[in-house]
């Protein structure tokens, strides 16, 4: 199986893909935006591994936008710790190099440095920049990532949140699904697309997971993009549709909305999928 992700080499996204049917061996394609990961599924590869949700920067819009206009499914989840440290060529650095996410999630750490701040465009970028540097300097990097020869580590665990992790998603073009398993758990996504809107739409679709006793697991409102008030709804909840409260509650969700429906999988635990 071919795999698109986000590159390049060194990112979350590939430590995640690298997570995905251990067992088996996938070639990894690194590409530069989630778009073009995206774009890639059912062309030039067969599946695309992307961050769907951040425990402290919440869902990854872009991803939950392009479900809308393309509804992938969704064959497996993966989580995996976010963690950074702060490598330097100095034990003075004078500048601090950090990709823009990832200088979010260290903020507190940064501003106790002082240092002027560069924001780059990913990790590795960071890291090139510091092993290219001449002056002090110093860099935000994962974790997982080597501290290079003739580089120092200032500080490990630099992230505000040091329980912090990201939610992957495997997304292919195929509508089926992994084989239900009753010794599993299992969860459930799909999108609720608002071209039939009416007062109490949401409320009455929430209904129906709360009469089938169907524990929703998250929702994220995302606006339509035609007008101020109009949302589609990305709505993750545990269950697989073979399940007969699941069937019941989708075949009424049918009935009242477009629904696009994302699919089934297990529910993975951290650092597995």
């Amino acid at each position: 199986m071919k795999l698109a992700t986000l590159g390049p080499a060194g990112t979350f996204s590939e430590v995640a893909a690298g997570l995905y049917q251990p067992n088996q061996q996938h070639y990894i394609q690194l590409l530069d935006s989630l778009v073009s990961c995206l774009d890639a599924v059912g062309q030039e590869c067969d599946a695309a591994v992307v961050p769907i949700e951040n425990l402290t920067e919440g869902f990854v819009s872009p991803v939950v936008d392009y479900l809308v206009r393309r509804p992938l499914r969704i064959q497996a989840e993966i989580r995996i710790p976010v963690s950074f440290q702060c490598l330097s060529n100095s034990a003075s650095p004078q500048q601090v190099w950090a990709q823009f996410v990832a200088a979010g999630q260290c903020n507190q750490y940064l501003h106790s440095l002082g240092l002027p701040l560069i924001h780059t465009a990913s990790n590795a970028l960071s890291m090139e920049a510091l092993i290219a540097a001449k002056e002090p300097s110093a860099a935000v990097v994962p974790k997982h990532l080597s501290c290079p020869e003739g580089l120092q580590m200032l500080k490990s665990d630099i992230a505000d949140n040091p329980h912090n992790e990201t939610r992957f998603v495997v997304l292919s073009a195929t509508s089926e699904e992994p084989e239900f398993d009753k010794d599993k758990r299992w969860k459930s996504s799909l999108l609720l697309i608002d071209d039939n809107d009416h007062p109490g739409l949401l409320v009455d679709s929430l209904q129906v997971f709360a009469r089938q006793q169907i524990n929703l697991t998250s929702i994220v409102s995302r606006p339509a993009g035609r007008q101020f008030g109009d949302y589609h709804f990305f709505i993750d909840f545990d269950g697989h549709r073979s399940e007969a409260g699941v069937a019941l509650a989708l075949e009424e969700l049918t009935e009242m909305n477009n629904i696009h429906w994302l699919g089934s999988y297990p529910a993975a635990e951290i650092g597995k999928q």
